[in-house]
């Protein structure tokens, strides 16, 4: 049965079965497609680029 888990160790992909040495690269495929993932990062900074205006405004408003 396929864990869907890949190892990067030495430069050579295998699939990752046990225990890994911690300096071995472990990355799995995401189950979401790219234009899932790039939308859902698109509305991260957006939200963040607004919070970070925000925030700047409240700091410099005059009293």
């Amino acid at each position: 049965m396929s864990s869907g888990v890949f190892v990067s160790k030495n430069g050579k992909v295998t699939e990752a079965v046990g225990i890994q040495p911690k300096e071995a690269l472990l990355f799995a495929p995401s189950r979401k497609s790219s234009s899932q993932i790039w939308r859902e990062q698109r509305t991260a900074m957006k939200r963040e680029n607004k919070r970070i205006r925000d925030r700047f405004n409240e700091a410099t408003k005059r009293v």
